[in-house]
């Protein structure tokens, strides 16, 4: 047994094959490796974060076990680590502030757009209404792109996605968010 998969890693390491999912993710220290994967969904749409999870005031973030989507989604193939991950309610923004303490830091996150490629990711990093940070980057329904940031100091990210063409199905997912408290 330890022999065999000791030849499918040989393969797919020769081969540079990429899984579906990460069978795992860390966080670099001393952050904390946000998953989703320990919400109970209790339907296949899915459900609010609750406020207080992983630290954080979740504004406008859902959940769902994105291995029971619908396949050539992006809530699919944005699973890093199975089953669940977060994606924006009815396409508006998510807004994420620290639950407990004024600030915190904001390392890293991989994201898929979910219905169409090419929607644009916009994040605004703030702290006491003033803006510390922006970036924006494409996001693709098959291609999850890892996001880094590392935005310290901040008490609040807003995500917001943009897509002129596709009528407001414009939602993007969340997976192994990385975050300093």
């Amino acid at each position: 047994m330890f022999a065999i998969v000791i030849i499918v890693v040989l393969f797919f390491s020769a081969f540079s094959i990429q899984l579906p999912w990460s069978i795992t993710s860390t966080c670099r220290e001393p952050s904390s490796l946000i998953t989703f994967d320990d919400i109970k969904i209790v339907n296949k749409s899915g459900i609010p974060i609750p406020n207080g999870y992983g630290g954080l005031s979740w504004g406008n973030g859902m959940t769902l076990n994105g291995l029971n989507s619908s396949s050539g989604t992006g809530y699919t193939a944005g699973v890093v680590s199975p089953p669940n991950l977060a994606y924006d309610a009815f396409g508006n923004d998510i807004v994420i502030t620290n639950a407990t303490t004024k600030t915190f830091t904001i390392n890293s996150f991989y994201s898929c757009a979910v219905w169409y490629d090419n929607i644009t990711l916009e994040m605004t990093g703030t702290r006491e209404g003033t803006t510390l940070y922006t970036k924006s980057v494409q996001l693709f329904m098959q291609n999850r792109t890892f996001i880094e940031l590392n935005w310290s100091d901040i008490d609040t990210i807003n995500l917001n996605t943009v897509c002129f063409w596709c009528c407001g199905a414009k939602h993007f997912t969340m997976d192994n968010l990385c975050v300093t408290l």
